[in-house]
C-alpha cells in the first residue's frame, strides 16, 4: 500500500510544481486520483503525508521556474552504477528534484540498493525501497538494529 500512497505524493507533488506552487482544486485532484483507481483512503494518507512533510521540510515546497534548477544531483560511482538501474536512479532523482526525500534519505536508498541486491535494482525495486524509507517514522537510520521473528517467536538480530 505505501507503495501506492508514494505514487499519489509523487503525482501531487508533480502537479504542484507544474502549477508552481498553487492548486486549483483539490477536489477535481482527487477525482483524478480515484478514477486511476486510488482508494479514499489512500488518497487521504497521501494528503496527510504531504502536510507533515510541509511541516518537517518547508523549504520542499519553494517552487521555481522548470528551467532554474534549484537542486543539484549525484552522479553515480561505477560500483553504484551496476547496482542500481538507469530507471531506477532516475525514479530517485525525481524523488529528491520534486523534495519528498533529504539527502540523507536518498543516500540511504543507495545503500539499501547496495546492501540487499546483488542485480541491477529496477525502479519498481527503488519505489519499495522509496516507500519504506519515507514511510518508515519509527527508524530511518541504517544503523538501527533489525529485528525478525524465527518460528520460535524470539527475535533474532
Amino acid at each position: 500500500m505505501q507503495d501506492r500512497i508514494l505514487e499519489i505524493v509523487v503525482y501531487l507533488m508533480n502537479q504542484l510544481s507544474e502549477e508552481q506552487g498553487s492548486l486549483n482544486s483539490i477536489d477535481d485532484m482527487s477525482d483524478d486520483l480515484r478514477s486511476m483507481g486510488f482508494t479514499d483512503k489512500e488518497i487521504s494518507s497521501a494528503y496527510s503525508w504531504l502536510l507533515n512533510h510541509f511541516e518537517d521540510y518547508p523549504e520542499s515546497f519553494e517552487f521555481r521556474d522548470k528551467n532554474n534548477n534549484r537542486k543539484s544531483f549525484r552522479v553515480l560511482s561505477d560500483i553504484e552504477r551496476k547496482i542500481i538501474s538507469a530507471e531506477g536512479y532516475g525514479y530517485l532523482l525525481q524523488l529528491r528534484q520534486l523534495g519528498l526525500l533529504t539527502t540523507e534519505q536518498f543516500e540511504m536508498i543507495l545503500d539499501r540498493c547496495a546492501l540487499f541486491t546483488t542485480d541491477p535494482v529496477s525502479s519498481d525495486e527503488v519505489k519499495l525501497f522509496a516507500s519504506a524509507t519515507m514511510f518508515d517514522t519509527a527508524s530511518t537510520d541504517l544503523s538501527s538494529p533489525v529485528w525478525i521473528d524465527d518460528p520460535e517467536n524470539e527475535a533474532v538480530n
